[in-house]
């Protein structure tokens, strides 16, 4: 019994240490930014249940006060039944960096997306999982950050189609969830590498469709955002940990998207 015993002691200490020597996040006051978005797209559908679409996206951050970066993307869709579509989205990225006044190397993201979806009444409810890889170009540690930073994005919305109305507001709520981060360790020349998973964003929102006419509409929308990563940081010519710190912002986003639907 003594031997049991001194063995359970001996095993809770050995797990206790291990998780004493794996680095702690220090957290950094929480920030606050509103910031923008201003899109225009185009949409075709060349067959049926087959749409293409492309579109220009500008958005602003600090306080509306500066340019974050510039999207230019083309998207394919298909619509498999009344309740589940397919599609996918590429992205490249302009970055602005403001203290150079001058374009950051672009990033290259694509979208892979599954949608489900059921009507009861007037409303909508879909579920939409969307795992999202962003390709940097720009020369990063891997142990700090991924050159190829994966995401899956879980988002859950209820659409309401009013009554003789061109209006269909909305609310949503959505989930961003590292697929590969990389796990802090005290030193990434001795310790072998390692993925972190965790939730990165907490998202909910809301807006509204107006359908002007058969061929051009609009949408309004805000997002508020709970944004939480993990910022690491080396000694480039040692190896060892120089910072480690959990970054946390509300980011409340102001949001308005003209179509063209052919």
């Amino acid at each position: 019994m003594k031997r049991a015993i001194l063995t359970f002691v001996a095993l809770v200490a050995l797990a206790t240490t291990a998780l004493a020597q794996e680095p702690v996040a220090s957290v950094r006051p929480t920030t606050n930014d509103f910031r923008g978005r201003v899109q225009g797209a185009f949409e075709w559908e060349p067959v049926k249940n087959l749409s293409v679409e492309a579109g220009l996206q500008l958005r602003l951050k600090n306080d509306l006060g500066s340019v974050d970066c510039f999207h230019t993307s083309v998207g394919i869709g298909y619509e498999v039944n009344d309740h589940f579509s397919f599609g996918a989205e590429y992205i490249i990225i302009n970055g602005y960096d403001s203290g150079k006044s001058a374009w950051e190397k672009p990033r290259h993201r694509l979208h892979i997306n599954l949608e489900t979806g059921v009507k009861i009444g007037r409303v909508e409810l879909s579920l939409r999982e969307r795992v999202q890889t962003t390709y940097r170009t720009d020369s990063v540690n891997r142990y700090e950050k991924m050159p190829h930073e994966m995401i899956l994005r879980s988002r859950l919305m209820a659409e309401y189609n009013i009554r003789h109305s061109k209006w269909s507001p909305y609310i949503f709520f959505e989930l961003h969830n590292t697929l590969n981060a990389p796990q802090a360790v005290w030193n990434y020349k001795t310790d072998p590498f390692d993925f972190d998973n965790y939730i990165t964003r907490y998202r909910t929102g809301l807006g509204a469709k107006y359908r002007i006419t058969r061929n051009h509409r609009l949408e309004f929308y805000y997002y508020f955002d709970y944004d939480s990563k993990y910022n690491i940081d080396y000694r480039a010519n040692k190896g060892t940990l120089k910072g480690f710190y959990q970054e946390n912002e509300w980011r409340h986003t102001f949001g308005i998207s003209y179509k063209f639907k052919l």
